[in-house]
């Protein structure tokens, strides 16, 4: 897997040659060799992209993301056959059985708790912050007194004051989402890589939504999103976006080592599904 995000801003042609991706625009022509790349960014709407280089980039398992008009996340390329044996995982996918499954989904939204409650402790919101640990305390399987939105609502003004929610348009609403969304499409990508299909959740079920597994299985990885755009949140939303790729730069402590968010992702998603075959009992956990 490589390290880089490459993030194209300008009107320009990308082609394929000799393992290199073949950047050309008015002005430069330049080459990235595919080992070095994690992270396509298609930021432009008139940006030319041959077949032959899409072909390659998924063979390395390189995430390509494409914007819309207003340089926002719309879409990503996912190839249909992840893993050499993509039959085999599915058939285990669809039996995967309900009460591992609400074992595990809450599990994971009790490691988003945390986060939230370790990230409102380290910005010195101390009261705030055992107040999500008492909600933390009294998670149920399944979550089926809504513990999670108590904490969410809590969360939220206590960092973007009290008249915040989730529903207002502003420039830290928007940084959210798009940081939020690059976090969907790393675990969208290791989902398939694993053979598995995104569309069937552990909790969301949502019909409209084509990553209901990603959006599962990101919840503890949230925070990490949070953590940067409450850094800057008196910036507006351009700044904020540039300030999102730092996700992709930094180590996080995960395992006992210092990885890049994507190996985090990768050994993470792994692990969960292994957990949900059956194959271990133990969900991963990721801490802030």
């Amino acid at each position: 897997m490589g390290w880089r995000t490459i993030v194209v801003k300008a009107h320009a042609k990308l082609s394929y040659k000799n393992n290199y991706l073949i950047y050309k625009d008015s002005e430069i022509v330049e080459q990235i060799h595919l080992s070095e790349i994690d992270i396509l960014l298609l930021e432009r709407t008139d940006i030319l992209i041959t077949t032959m280089l899409i072909k390659r980039l998924m063979d390395e398992k390189i995430l390509v993301i494409i914007c819309d008009d207003k340089r926002l996340p719309i879409a990503q390329v996912v190839p249909y056959y992840g893993s050499h044996n993509s039959s085999l995982q599915l058939a285990k996918q669809l039996q995967w059985e309900k009460d591992r499954k609400v074992e595990v989904w809450t599990e994971i939204i009790l490691q988003k708790m945390m986060n939230q409650a370790s990230h409102l402790y380290q910005q010195d919101y101390t009261v705030k912050s055992e107040s999500l640990g008492q909600l933390i305390h009294e998670l149920q399987l399944n979550d089926i007194t809504n513990r999670e939105g108590h904490a969410a609502r809590i969360y939220f003004t206590t960092l973007f004051g009290s008249k915040f929610t989730r529903d207002d348009a502003n420039d830290i609403n928007a940084a959210l989402d798009y940081g939020y969304m690059l976090l969907l499409s790393l675990f969208a990508r290791e989902i398939v890589s694993n053979g598995c299909l995104t569309q069937l959740g552990l909790k969301h079920a949502n019909q409209f939504n084509a990553f209901n597994l990603a959006s599962d299985l990101m919840e503890p990885f949230r925070p990490l999103v949070d953590q940067i755009v409450y850094q800057n949140r008196y910036k507006v939303f351009m700044d904020l976006k540039r300030d999102l790729f730092q996700l992709f730069c930094k180590t996080y402590h995960y395992d006992k080592k210092e990885m890049y968010l994507s190996n985090i992702v990768s050994e993470y998603t792994k692990k969960v599904i292994k957990v949900l075959n059956g194959e271990k009992t133990e969900v991963p956990v990721f801490r802030l």
